[in-house]
């Protein structure tokens, strides 16, 4: 089972020695070639006067275990400071109560002297450092759930589920529907938290082993499914479509329990910041990134598509994207690489969020201590640089729109965030619920292009918009099967888009081996012949949509299906096999332009990286959609950059993360980037240009075009090409 959470950490271990570079806490100033400190005037202004949204947080997770509870309080605080830290997580209440509560199903830590949560927040606030509190209302400790076994969550066969002593609990029932505003009442009266995180919402079915025990069958399960659908739950069971009508009754029960505690902690602390894994009833929402044993593969993009989702779509939310150090759930006391370790938290920085990092133990008993003198030195970089991480946007050319999970990205999403990435093209990335939404920092028409990469859920409400932004002059690609949440393979669902050029009906063709795309003389005389003067073949190893295109619109590529293969001497085709079914279909629409492929881009390139379909998305982007980028990089592939822009028009400045220590699933040592020359055309006219990390005032390049040039000497791990505006 891949999970992201279930931490029982302890910030003591980051209890150590010096810096690897330099005392965070001693922070030192940008000083220029003519003696001036080039932060003394700087004003970033506030996003919106919280303390949290656009704001410089650097948080360190302290889920602390049980043994924990008699930690030297002191130690504990100063390695926070030493650390940079300003906003701590610590364990309140839930599975296990951190400080002396009187009621009687809470069940209070027995290693536990004193007032552990208590003495924590009086020092922390003491020394200017925010608390959240974490509670877990999943589980209960054995001991009182035999006496409330009406709380509980009860299998098919009518059995509980008891991992390690800890009961899991049903959101349908006592416990969570009444008990938990009780603790909750308890402890928001005793302690003043800055803000508050809720741990494993909604219905808990998998074990810690990975296995799941299926859907809850207590008596309160069953009571609230009749009350909100009609149906009896023995009944409902036999159901065509019982797991949809199941799903929407626990998504619903979920939403209505978590609204409620919302607004039970509004009323009682009404400036707190609320924070878990989800976008309702919210101010910080939680994602992680975290290796698991499920893959051998960790996506060195994860943090960035975490935290890019969340800025990109909302402006009353940040993200609160988790490093998870261990390995996976199952080996939580080895850390992975410490170099992919550093490239998320740098991702996490250097794409506007806050940093934020999960930890096992106290230091004396954690093993794997390797990244820690990389953790100090962002911690410091960010502490000692905080007003240029205040106030950011964006104000970049191209929206990928994806789908709305928040756990997790599919492969059409990675890999289109592969391309955009290694082609630096500085993008935006948006959740359906973003498209048309006041809550969004930027409208469509922002945009130069829009990218729809095979997003199945979308509203028809969405795709009206869509349609709307390509009439009146928008670029807008899209792949898959995108806005068609049905059966597609029964060729049942029309395609929904009217900007696409092609007819609402098709047929469909599944994945198959030896499947190929045609590129004819004429696809390459429309893409431009030296990206595709060599290829004559792409590979499609995809689902495929055999549409229609209308009489306006203009088709490449045409499918061949499944040419022979086998020995050598059987492995031809001929030009009979071509179909006409186009692989591209290119239409105007009203003032704008659409390109559709009726395929998996994003897909393909994430399982091959391949080199055609690289070219392809390069010219769509440049050739047919002629995007005016705001930065243009000569630079490797495996210079992954970003572009922030201070909202109060003081600065910009562009994100260099260096991906070069990759091969394969080994994270190491990135080998330092030549010379990389950067073209930016910056919102304001430039007055300085200097290197934040390599602390170094560089010369630049006015163009006539409104661009400047920099030439980055060199990049090792990363760097921060800063411009101060007059």
């Amino acid at each position: 089972m891949k999970r992201k959470d279930f931490l029982q950490a302890t910030t003591t271990a980051m209890l150590g020695s010096a810096w690897a570079l330099s005392n965070p806490r001693n922070s030192y100033r940008y000083v220029s070639s003519a003696g001036k400190d080039l932060f003394a005037h700087i004003d970033p202004g506030s996003y919106d006067n919280t303390w949290w949204n656009r704001e410089p947080v650097r948080l360190i997770q302290t889920n602390l275990r049980e043994i924990d509870a008699n930690l030297d309080r002191d130690s504990y605080v100063e390695t926070m400071l030493d650390a940079s830290v300003n906003l701590v997580l610590l364990n309140v209440g839930g599975i296990v109560a951190n400080y002396p509560t009187e009621l009687d199903f809470h069940f209070r830590n027995p290693f536990m002297d004193g007032d552990l949560v208590g003495d924590l927040v009086e020092k922390l606030h003491k020394n200017d450092i925010r608390v959240m509190g974490r509670f877990d209302f999943s589980r209960l400790n054995e001991t009182l759930a035999k006496e409330k076994p009406e709380w509980l969550y009860v299998s098919s066969e009518g059995h509980i589920i008891n991992y390690n002593g800890q009961v899991h609990t049903c959101p349908s029932a006592g416990y969570q529907q009444e008990y938990v505003f009780k603790i909750l009442d308890e402890a928001l009266g005793r302690y003043p938290l800055d803000a508050i995180f809720f741990n494993m919402i909604g219905y808990q079915t998998w074990d810690y082993s990975g296995v799941n025990h299926g859907i809850c069958h207590c008596e309160s399960c069953k009571k609230r499914f009749y009350e909100k659908t009609g149906n009896r739950f023995s009944a409902a069971k036999e159901m065509r479509d019982f797991n949809r009508i199941h799903s929407d009754f626990t998504s619903s029960t979920s939403l209505d329990l978590f609204s409620r505690i919302h607004g039970f902690i509004r009323e009682k602390a009404p400036d707190i910041v609320i924070n878990t894994y989800t976008d309702e009833g919210v101010d910080m929402i939680t994602t992680e990134s975290a290796s698991s044993l499920a893959t051998g593969y960790d996506w060195n993009y994860d943090a960035t598509d975490s935290v890019k989702r969340v800025l990109n779509s909302y402006t009353d939310l940040v993200p609160n994207n988790l490093l998870i150090q261990f390995v996976a759930l199952q080996y939580r006391h080895i850390a992975i690489s410490p170099h992919l370790a550093k490239v998320w938290q740098l991702q996490n920085m250097l794409h506007g969020a806050s940093l934020n990092f999960v930890v096992i133990g106290p230091k004396e008993n954690y093993e794997d201590r390797v990244f820690f003198p990389a953790l100090r030195e962002i911690y410091g970089f960010h502490k000692t640089n905080e007003k240029i991480f205040t106030n950011l946007g964006t104000a970049n050319k191209i929206a990928l729109i994806r789908n709305s999970n928040l756990w997790e990205s599919d492969d059409e999403i990675r890999g289109l965030i592969k391309l955009l990435s290694e082609n630096h093209m500085m993008y935006d990335l948006l959740m359906p619920q973003a498209i048309n939404s006041e809550r969004a920092p930027r409208p469509l028409s922002d945009y130069d292009a829009i990218i729809v990469g095979n997003v199945r859920e979308l509203s028809a409400n969405a795709i009206s918009h869509l349609d709307r932004y390509v009439n009146n002059g928008g670029k807008m690609l899209v792949t898959g099967f995108s806005g068609m949440s049905g059966d597609v393979e029964g060729g049942s669902v029309p395609i929904p888009f009217k900007s696409l050029g092609v007819e609402p009906t098709y047929a469909y063709f599944p994945q198959q081996h030896s499947t190929y795309l045609n590129i004819s003389a004429n696809d390459k005389s429309s893409l431009g012949e030296e990206a595709f003067s060599n290829i004559d073949l792409m590979m499609m190893y995809s689902d495929f949509l055999k549409v229609r295109a209308t009489k306006n619109a203009k088709t490449l590529f045409r499918l061949m299906p499944v040419s022979m293969y086998g020995p050598p001497e059987k492995n031809y085709y001929t030009k009979d096999e071509l179909t006409d079914w186009p692989g591209m279909v290119v239409n105007t629409y009203g003032d704008g332009k659409t390109v559709f492929l009726p395929w998996k881009l994003g897909t393909q390139y994430s399982f091959k990286a391949h080199h055609a379909h690289r070219a392809l998305f390069q010219r769509i982007v440049e050739t047919i959609f002629q995007v005016d980028h705001l930065l243009k990089a000569e630079a490797s592939h495996l210079l992954e950059l970003s572009h922030m822009i201070n909202r109060h028009g003081t600065f910009e400045w562009v994100g260099m993360i260096n991906h070069s220590g990759q091969t394969g699933t080994t994270f190491g040592e990135p080998v330092p980037l030549p010379e990389t020359k950067i073209l930016l055309r910056p919102q304001k006219p430039v007055k300085t240009v200097f290197l934040a990390k390599s602390r170094q005032e560089l010369t630049f390049e006015a163009q006539s075009d409104g661009y400047i040039q920099c030439v980055i000497p060199g990049i090792n791990d990363f760097e921060m090409l800063v411009c101060l505006y007059h």
